[in-house]
């Protein structure tokens, strides 16, 4: 028998070092605790007669709580007697910290306890790799959860087991609506039968996943019926004997409803360059190229600036001829010549302003016009399910404003209204010509005194509380779901009206629906027909000022020399900022100093600009240039720039841009 135990005792003994387990012993009458060589290993050498205070001073302060209170009911007469507790343990002797578990039991005499006998497992290892599980499921999870694309999992027999909340945006679909259906009922009948032959043929492939697009554009089906343009992608992966299947897809609908609204664009600008372009094969290039205009999104500042310098020299140099020349027939050549260059300015313009990189170019407008012309891409991008309905004008004035950005306002509003309604309702667009005598309050907001074209987007859906109300123009506030609503949209078009010189109102209430209201300034008569005739630029002519022009393209310099001298202004011209900055320090001084942005050399318009407003702070500064708008803050962040004159520039531009930087406050 002794030797039988002493075998079982020492296979214990084994197994025990084996799998890393401690023993240990409490005595209530010493205080003392006693432990083997495996939980010597686990806590350190670092104590020869250690006690549960010194222990508890090496538990985690965050986990010392628990501790004490796990090891009192252990303690407790008329309990179980049992401490099970899991800590984390500060080795004092090297500050490594180790997870334990802590497994003992009491044994009383009496009401008293005598000693608790017990075993320690390290758990660090398990604890370590479980929460770095635990880390990689939650990232997961949260991006999962957050991503605006639908992400859906499906088994081997194509059922959805995981829909994830852009899939219930785009869907439309709650997740407990369709976990458990088959895949197909995300599809248009006519794509349900091809669908099993497609996922046989994944299936039996060594591709391990499909990128998006590589199928090309698919279609997919909301709760409501309606069928939308997607693109998807797919993995397979066997997990446990089984095939699970994890489809990403993304509604390209608005993406689409932009293609088609740039393809009428590239239709209208192609029908103008017809017009001047002696070969058909011509205009049909150019078509070609600008129905690529996600590549054209990509358009650098700098070719921008150089194309725009060109047109400057041509467009300048062409006035100057016309200006010499009294041959009718050349001048009609040479109108034809002016408007080829126009036309080559607008394009820019137009091809800048899809990949939002051109500043607003404001021009006289008819609202009605751009009504009309957007009826049918709101009735396409509204659904069937909301009825369209105008209410116009009959002899609106007109306004002075950027096309494209009274376009973007309405097809914003347009769809916020849309996704307010999702049940259906009418959405109403209005315009009217209104006068206001003096300042007055409309929604809460200041409109100014002055004769506005009101245009306003009504409709029926959800409205707003008051509190959504007032923050409703904060940029990136959203009352949209997550991945649905950017929360630019409606303070983009804040910004645009209050650079219009306008205002915007806003009437909404819960249940009854939402009107937004534009408020655009009445263009002057003036403004409207400055740039009719050959010499409109003549009222705004010099008395002869002295301007500094700071330009380093010497073709650039030659033509606007010309064109200043022309007006009557006093020219001295220099090819760099430091060049500007050594003649401004000499003693005569300018008027005015017209520099280009962004110059060889170091040194840009806007420093030119902060040395005449630190050394020369009564001169004036005109800036001129043909690079976007993103380049050019990123040349002053934050700070006020003087007047900005974009390349290309005719001669009465740059005479009333010259009058207004002279004399603040001119008209012109």
């Amino acid at each position: 028998m002794a030797t039988g135990l002493s075998d079982a005792t020492e296979l214990l003994q084994r197994a025990l070092h084996a799998g890393k387990i401690g023993c240990w012993a409490w005595d209530a009458d010493t205080g003392l605790l006693t432990w083997d060589a495996p939980t010597t290993d686990m806590f350190g050498t670092w104590l020869s007669a250690p006690t549960v205070k010194s222990w508890i001073a090496a538990v985690h302060p965050e986990d010392r709580a628990a501790w004490e209170e796990a090891w009192g009911n252990a303690l407790e007469p008329g309990t179980s007697g049992d401490f099970n507790h899991e800590f984390r343990f500060i080795r004092p002797e090297d500050g490594h910290l180790r997870w334990i578990v802590a497994s003992g039991s009491a044994e009383f005499s009496g009401e008293k306890a005598t000693r608790i006998v017990g075993v320690l497992f390290d758990v660090t290892e398990r604890r370590t790799v479980s929460q770095a599980h635990e880390e990689a499921a939650s990232r997961l999870d949260a991006i999962v959860s957050i991503a605006a694309d639908a992400i859906i999992s499906m088994d081997e027999s194509q059922v959805i087991t995981m829909f994830n909340g852009g899939a219930e945006v785009i869907f439309g679909y709650a997740r407990d609506e369709v976990i458990g259906l088959p895949l197909t009922v995300l599809m248009p009948p006519q794509f349900r039968a091809s669908h099993g032959k497609h996922v046989q043929n994944f299936a039996a492939s060594a591709m391990p996943a499909r990128r998006m697009g590589e199928r090309g554009e698919i279609l997919g089906k909301r709760k409501n019926g309606l069928s939308f343009p997607a693109e998807a992608s797919i993995s397979k992966a066997l997990v446990g004997g089984r095939q699970i299947y994890t489809a990403v897809l993304r509604d390209i609908t608005e993406r689409t409803q932009s293609q088609a609204l740039l393809e009428q664009r590239v239709a209208d600008a192609t029908r103008d360059l017809r017009l001047e372009m002696a070969r058909r094969e011509e205009a049909k290039a150019q078509l070609i190229r600008t129905q690529r205009m996600e590549a054209f999104g990509q358009l650098t500042g700098g070719i921008a600036h150089d194309f725009n310098n060109l047109l400057t020299v041509i467009i300048g140099n062409l006035e100057l001829l016309d200006m010499r020349i009294q041959d009718e027939k050349l001048r009609s050549l040479l109108q034809r010549a002016q408007d080829a260059a126009g036309m080559g300015s607008r394009l820019t313009a137009r091809l800048l302003t899809f990949a939002r990189k051109r500043a607003i170019a404001a021009a006289p407008l008819n609202l009605n016009e751009i009504v009309i012309g957007m009826a049918e891409l709101l009735e396409r991008s509204l659904g069937e399910h909301v009825t369209l309905a105008t209410s116009l004008e009959p002899a609106p004035w007109t306004v002075i404003a950027d096309a494209s950005e009274v376009e973007n306002a309405i097809l914003n509003l347009a769809i916020n209204a849309r996704d307010a309604m999702p049940s259906g309702g009418k959405l109403l667009i209005e315009t009217a010509n209104t006068s206001i005598d003096v300042d007055r309050m409309d929604a809460g907001v200041v409109v100014p005194a002055g004769r506005y074209v009101r245009l306003s987007v009504s409709d029926t859906g959800s409205g707003m509380s008051e509190e959504v109300m007032r923050q409703v123009f904060e940029p990136f506030f959203t009352t949209k779901d997550t991945g649905k609503g950017t929360g630019l949209g409606l303070s983009s078009v804040y910004g645009f009206v209050q650079q219009a010189r306008g205002a915007v109102t806003l009437a909404s209430e819960v249940g009854h629906g939402t009107t937004v209201t534009l408020y655009l300034p009445q263009a002057l008569s003036g403004l409207a027909a400055a740039g009719d005739g050959h010499h409109g630029d003549q009222a705004f002519g010099s008395t002869g000022e002295r301007i500094l022009l700071v330009e380093d393209n010497e073709a650039v310099s030659e033509v606007v020399s010309s064109q200043l001298e022309t007006l009557g202004y006093v020219v001295s011209s220099v090819a760099s900022g430091p060049e500007a900055l050594e003649v401004l320090a000499r003693p005569g001084g300018f008027d005015l100093v017209l520099s280009d942005v962004v110059m060889a050399g170091g040194m840009s318009g806007f420093d030119v600009a902060r040395w005449v407003q630190t050394h020369a702070p009564g001169m004036r500064v005109l800036l001129a240039s043909g690079f976007p708008d993103a380049v050019l803050q990123s040349e002053s962040p934050g700070e006020p720039r003087p007047e900005i004159l974009r390349k290309p520039f005719s001669r009465a531009e740059l005479a009333r841009a010259l009058r207004r930087t002279l004399h603040p406050g001119t008209a012109g």
